[in-house]
């Protein structure tokens, strides 16, 4: 999507490219060919901590965030998580595909 013109796109790209040389960020696209991908149209926070109990999903609601902590909930966004893993293209591959976009801009 396009807000505020190419220049505005092309910045917001270039700086998506350069957070993700940072080693502790991780850039999965899920290309717009993949007509539906799970979960898309919600946001979905997940903390992984190294205990798994500890670990919480957060929601953002038109009423505010929801935090979700239970192990049968999180179980199944864990699983949410794995199917948008397989659809993302790899770190390498999502960053040729955002150059190429800025590029083209």
């Amino acid at each position: 999507m396009r807000f505020g013109g190419p220049d505005v796109a092309r910045a917001q790209l270039q700086h998506l490219l350069k957070v993700s040389e940072q080693t502790h960020v991780t850039m999965r696209v899920i290309p717009f060919e993949a007509t539906y991908y799970p979960g898309s149209g919600q946001s979905l926070y997940y903390v992984r901590e190294p205990v798994p109990a500890l670990d919480t999903a957060q929601l953002d609601q038109s009423h505010g965030p929801v935090f979700i902590d239970s192990e049968a909930q999180l179980s199944q966004y864990r699983l949410l998580l794995d199917r948008l893993d397989a659809a993302a293209l790899s770190p390498e591959q999502s960053r040729e595909l955002v150059h190429n976009i800025a590029h083209d801009l």
